[in-house]
């Protein structure tokens, strides 16, 4: 998108990431008022955003980050919807908070100065910028691909395919049984998506258009799964990589089957992260940002089920 131009970010990167890692604490998240407070005193910060990315990608990277650096964790705390992770590193104590509430809940907490790095599922649209123009100031840089799957439970896997019109009208509401899809096939369609507070949510809005038909909305992908596994009527998006020994079958879209590579696959789509402006500034972003892009960054993308960077 035009309203981020992000290579001043890159030249940033390359110089941080030459340099020694000594967190400064840039935004207001912990922020001493004091500026001559005690290194004993720890560092506070704090990732939030997108459950895709936050469930288990996110954690991978910054223990994967940690363990290349020798740096040895002090301490993990879980927490019932994240963990908060303590360490030394460069002389200084620090905590930091990764608690995944969901893309929106992430750009709302970077214009608010609860956090430095936000994860999402989306980008940024006007809309939102409109809204929230403290976003301008922020910086976007894709760390990673995911491929939304079409699903059904398995008792209609012999539609195999669906385009992007009958879907459209499906979750518009214009479409409303399955004998209108295939003659072999009955019942009320029910739907089901992630909450409107989500990334996929919106992700899946910007494709096909408003989501006007009745569904439910589940806060995780972990629950929205169990629905349609117990629903012989469901149609659900979820990610690429799925739990084994559920009764659930992936569609194709338009003839494409959902593929981490295939730049053609409808629902396939980048991966953000969004950092605060002044976590420009700080060199321990700078250097976990250049190790979630490296080689043995992005071979934890792919061993957690994303597609690494083109």
């Amino acid at each position: 998108m035009t309203v981020f131009q992000i290579k001043h970010f890159f030249y940033a990167l390359v110089l941080f990431s030459l340099s020694a890692c000594q967190p400064s604490g840039p935004s207001q998240v912990g922020k001493a008022a004091d500026s001559k407070v005690q290194t004993a005193v720890p560092q506070f910060y704090k990732i939030t955003g997108s459950k895709t990315l936050g469930a288990e990608l996110m954690p991978a990277l910054l223990e994967g980050y940690l363990a290349q650096k020798g740096i040895q964790l002090k301490q993990k705390e879980r927490l019932s919807a994240g963990n908060i992770y303590s360490w030394e590193q460069a002389g200084k104590k620090l905590r930091l908070e990764l608690l995944p509430k969901g893309s929106q809940a992430g750009f709302s907490a970077l214009v608010a100065g609860q956090a430095q790095l936000a994860m999402a599922s989306k980008a940024i649209d006007d809309s939102l910028i409109e809204k929230m123009p403290e976003l301008k100031k922020e910086q976007q840089l894709i760390l990673a691909y995911d491929a939304l799957r079409v699903l059904v439970h398995k008792e209609k896997a012999g539609i195999k395919n669906l385009s992007k019109a009958q879907l459209a009208k499906i979750f518009s509401g214009e479409i409303k049984d399955w004998a209108e899809i295939d003659a072999h096939f009955s019942g009320p369609i029910r739907l089901y998506l992630r909450n409107e507070h989500s990334g996929s949510f919106h992700f899946i809005q910007n494709i096909l258009g408003t989501l006007g038909a009745e569904h439910k909305q589940q806060e995780n992908f972990t629950y929205l799964l169990r629905d349609l596994a117990n629903d012989p009527n469901g149609l659900a998006f979820a990610p690429y990589e799925l739990p084994e020994g559920l009764a659930i079958y992936s569609l194709q879209v338009d003839g494409q089957g959902a593929n981490l590579e295939n730049k053609d696959y409808l629902f396939r789509r980048p991966l953000y992260l969004y950092l605060d402006s002044l976590a420009l500034e700080d060199p321990f972003w700078m250097d976990f940002m250049a190790f979630c892009r490296s080689a043995a960054g992005q071979k934890i993308v792919s061993q957690e089920g994303f597609g690494p960077l083109d």
